[in-house]
């Protein structure tokens, strides 16, 4: 390491270049100490200087292709490195010897899977909810702010806190999980679901008006009633839900105003859904 800082000041940007100068060096001092001695002697010879001085040049061009060709697994490694960076992992082109290039193109391969392991990892546990496996608020928040115009929507289990204080948590978190696939199932492909918190959840519908979004969850909410999920003691879980239309505005806003509507929809009786600002019943 001594070594490599000390000649940093040759092309500080580029280890080719420096490794080159280096080798141009050491190989030209044989070249350069013939050269005096026949000056000095007085004895020049120029064809044979002009032969040494031929085959230097044609060494130093081969050093050059064979630095390049050998720094190959370097940059391989250096652009993988940069490559996760850029969240986008590259595999690496194995090589079967054993020397300390190889051995660090294989260290960095390592270091590429487990990190693209760990990412994948880090990413599941900041928007990911862990019990049911909807996107978490966080994870929701950033979906539908890079989507667009649509209609968002919150839903709440009605009396949720009973089934915990009646039956137990494990109780309460199967029918969690349980309406959290039912939702995810039940509206389309590009639309977003989320677990908001608790026992609420909320959904996305992109590029799409109140109306729409409002007769998708009607249709899901009525077969709940119907006891598609079913409290412990038999009686069928039910729900409640706000529907909004994003008009521009911040998303949190929005949220806002759908939490608003689900609360009209709470204090009506529940089991019910309210659309737009003037909480209209569905």
């Amino acid at each position: 390491m001594r070594f490599y800082k000390a000649t940093r000041f040759l092309f500080p940007s580029s280890l080719r270049l420096r490794m080159f100068t280096i080798c141009f060096v050491g190989t030209h001092i044989p070249l350069l100490a013939f050269a005096a001695w026949q000056f000095g002697t007085g004895k020049t010879d120029w064809p044979d200087l002009g032969i040494v001085l031929a085959a230097t040049l044609i060494g130093t061009v081969f050093t050059l292709f064979g630095i390049d060709g050998l720094l190959a697994p370097v940059r391989a490694a250096t652009q993988a490195v940069q490559s996760l960076e850029r969240e986008q992992a590259e595999a690496l082109e194995a090589v079967s010897d054993g020397d300390m290039l190889t051995e660090l193109l294989a260290g960095v391969t390592r270091a590429s899977e487990a990190t693209k392991v760990r990412v994948a990892a880090l990413d599941m546990a900041a928007h990911r909810d862990p019990l049911t496996g909807l996107l978490n608020r966080r994870g929701f928040l950033a979906r539908v702010k890079s989507a667009g115009d649509g209609t968002i929507a919150l839903i709440d289990l009605d009396k949720f806190k009973s089934v915990n204080d009646s039956f137990g948590h494990d109780a309460g978190d199967a029918i969690l999980q349980d309406f959290a696939a039912f939702l995810a199932r039940g509206v389309r492909r590009a639309d977003c679901v989320g677990r908001w918190g608790g026992e609420e959840f909320a959904v996305f519908f992109p590029a799409t008006e109140e109306g729409e979004a409002a007769g998708i969850l009607q249709r899901l909410c009525r077969r709940l009633g119907n006891g598609l999920i079913e409290r412990p003691d038999g009686a069928p879980m039910t729900c409640s839900g706000g529907i909004v239309a994003l008009e521009g505005e911040p998303l949190q806003l929005a949220m806002a105003r759908a939490d608003a509507a689900l609360y009209a929809a709470k204090r009506s009786g529940r089991n019910q859904l309210r659309v737009g600002d003037a909480h209209s019943l569905v």
